[in-house]
């Protein structure tokens, strides 16, 4: 069955996730660093062919220059400027006289120059030297045979040739798509599988620890159980014990009626004697009284067992419905009535609450823990006061369980919703009571919180939205 990511889940995949957009930075950034590279080696060829062509020139006119055969030193220099790249030719003696100059405009045809007559010479010991503006590369290069003769110096354009970085930027672009797209892809495959090792795993450990959420409640549901078993028992006791005296009274008022009715036929007078002598019209009257306390009693029996019954209900899978909470409060005093009765008076201040959607077990378990604590909080020889209010607004509704007993220090207060953790003696509580119910609240999207004080009273609250919010995705 397919699962949505959590909010969990995705902080589960997050470092996932940057690892990849590290990744595809990196490779877009290696496919730049390659375009800059291969970008650099161009200049570094249009360097070189500069270099190459002026010391063509130099090779070609060393002759010329010391027969000082002009025509020829300029059919030279135009040969070298029959490569358009070359925006200008010349040569010069070692003092700088310009000897012949070519010149060409962009896209036109070389022509000779004549001026300036004469130029700067490279103060350099080297035999060649290239600088470079946003104009050209200027390359100056040493016209040598035997001893130094003069300079050429050869002006190629400083731009790159626009095919050449067109053919280069597409090549970059497809070896930076292909990158990507191979990392998109591990990426991908890296993330379904963490879907499955990560989120899966997950999602099974959250199923097991809902098992043992329910299992915990339920142990805990029946820990409460066995508390409440003597009082129960208890209450349970006092109406069958008046009904078997009331069938022992009938089964002899039976006898009676028996006698009266078996008795051979007598004048009117002689049966009057008879009933009287039998009391017979008491009897009657009786017969009906005892009855009337009789079904009650057996009514009363069967509602403690039905709320008993109602609260010891597992519930494996949580069911909301829409539940008056207040037939649950009832039904939970009703079953805790013998634990309060010798501890605590209780008083009800109940509002005008809607239905609500929750879990009426679940609610019951928490109501029952709060009403036992605030009864066993009770100092021995006092009778205590539990006051329980219930009120709601539009969005939810609360309930609030207070009691005059001894109260808690601070210190404790911070503890009582932690598992396990308890005031009472050994074998006396399992310091689950108030970690389950904060836990059944908190999944019925409310709270439970509570306050007290040394020698005044506890006040628990529980808030429940009247309509459950379901979490999306």
């Amino acid at each position: 069955m397919s699962q949505r990511l959590s909010t969990s889940d995705w902080k589960s995949i997050k470092p996932a996730l940057f690892i990849g957009l590290a990744l595809a930075l990196l490779q877009i950034g290696s496919g730049l660093a390659t375009y800059h590279q291969s970008k650099n080696i161009l200049w570094e060829g249009k360097f070189q062919t500069a270099q190459n062509l002026t010391h063509g020139l130099v090779v070609a006119v060393a002759d010329q220059v010391v027969l000082k055969d002009y025509a020829g030193l300029e059919s030279r220099i135009a040969q070298t400027m029959s490569n358009e790249q070359v925006a200008s030719a010349l040569l010069t003696d070692l003092t700088g006289k310009v000897l012949t100059h070519l010149q060409r405009d962009t896209k036109k045809e070389p022509r000779l120059i004549f001026e300036p007559s004469h130029l700067t010479l490279p103060d350099t010991q080297e035999a060649t030297l290239q600088v470079q503006d946003a104009q050209f590369i200027t390359t100056w290069n040493k016209v040598s045979l035997g001893q130094d003769l003069g300079w050429a110096r050869v002006q190629t354009y400083s731009e790159l040739d626009n095919a050449d970085l067109v053919g280069l930027r597409q090549q970059t672009l497809i070896l930076s798509a292909l990158s990507v797209v191979s990392g998109i892809l591990l990426l991908g495959i890296f993330l379904w599988r963490s879907y499955f090792v990560v989120v899966q795993r997950e999602h099974q450990i959250e199923v097991k620890l809902d098992e043992a959420t329910q299992r915990l409640m339920q142990s805990e549901k029946l820990a409460s159980l066995g508390e409440l078993a003597a009082g129960v028992a208890h209450e349970i006791n006092n109406p069958v014990g008046y009904v078997s005296s009331n069938l022992h009274t009938l089964k002899k008022y039976l006898g009676i009626f028996d006698r009266v009715l078996d008795a051979p036929e007598v004048n009117t007078s002689e049966m009057a004697a008879l009933k009287q002598k039998h009391k017979y019209a008491f009897i009657r009257e009786e017969v009906h009284a005892l009855m009337n306390e009789t079904l009650e009693g057996l009514t009363r029996v069967k509602i403690i067992i039905q709320d008993l019954k109602d609260y010891a209900r597992t519930n494996a899978s949580t069911n909301y419905v829409s539940a008056d909470i207040h037939v649950g409060l009832k039904s939970i005093l009703n079953i805790a009535r013998n634990q309060l009765k010798h501890r605590a008076d209780v008083h009800l201040s109940l509002g005008n609450l809607p239905m609500i959607e929750c879990s009426p077990s679940q609610i019951d378990q928490v109501f029952l823990n709060l009403i036992v604590n605030a009864a066993q909080a009770m100092p021995e020889g006092k009778q205590g006061l539990i006051h329980i209010k219930t009120d709601c607004n539009e969005e939810q509704a609360w309930i609030e369980v207070q009691d005059n007993g001894s109260g808690m220090t601070a210190a404790v207060l911070e503890k009582i919703f932690d598992p396990f953790f308890t005031t009472k003696g050994p074998g006396k509580g399992t310091g689950l009571g108030l970690s389950v119910s904060h836990s059944i609240i908190q999944q019925h999207g409310g709270t439970l919180s509570a306050i007290s004080t040394v020698g005044v009273g506890t006040t628990f609250k529980i808030t429940l939205p009247i309509k459950r919010h379901v979490a999306q995705g």
